[in-house]
């Protein structure tokens, strides 16, 4: 049988995501739900019997990968660069961007973004980093997406 989530629950869960091990989001490879889990524990889950049964199956669940892992600042200089037709906005969120990256802070850049005005540009472009970074994460663990 093929494991199969919706992209939205997914992209929900994989945004909320966290770097730790035994914290975060899981998928469930028997019913393609996610499930917070706290020290190995299904926090979300309010029914005693249901929770236990999640509790006795916790290794079986498969970690959400770690969005924060991508590279913000490659995002910034390619949305820079490659999505914004101004040439003058452009020059100051490259400026923007390579100040962020010297000093460890993508906010520089989303201020210099909010600055411009560019806020739904800028998010949408994200927006579609992130189903990218969904979709190929699906398609290297074998999970297929339901529309």
């Amino acid at each position: 049988m093929e494991l199969t989530v919706t992209l939205t629950d997914l992209m929900d869960a994989v945004d909320r995501e966290s770097e730790f091990d035994d914290y975060g989001y899981f998928l469930d490879p028997a019913t393609g739900a996610t499930h917070f889990l706290w020290d190995g524990r299904a926090d979300e889950v309010d029914d005693d019997a249901a929770f236990e049964a999640l509790s006795e199956r916790v290794d079986e669940l498969i970690k959400l990968p770690d969005r924060s892992l991508t590279d913000l600042y490659a995002r910034a200089a390619d949305f820079a660069t490659r999505h914004v037709a101004d040439e003058r906005q452009r020059a100051k969120l490259t400026r923007a961007c390579h100040k962020a990256r010297r000093k460890r802070n993508i906010g520089l850049f989303l201020a210099e973004i909010t600055t411009l005005g560019l806020n739904a540009e800028q998010r949408a472009f994200w927006d579609a980093c992130d189903e990218a970074f969904v979709r190929r994460w699906c398609a290297e663990a074998g999970i297929a997406i339901a529309e």
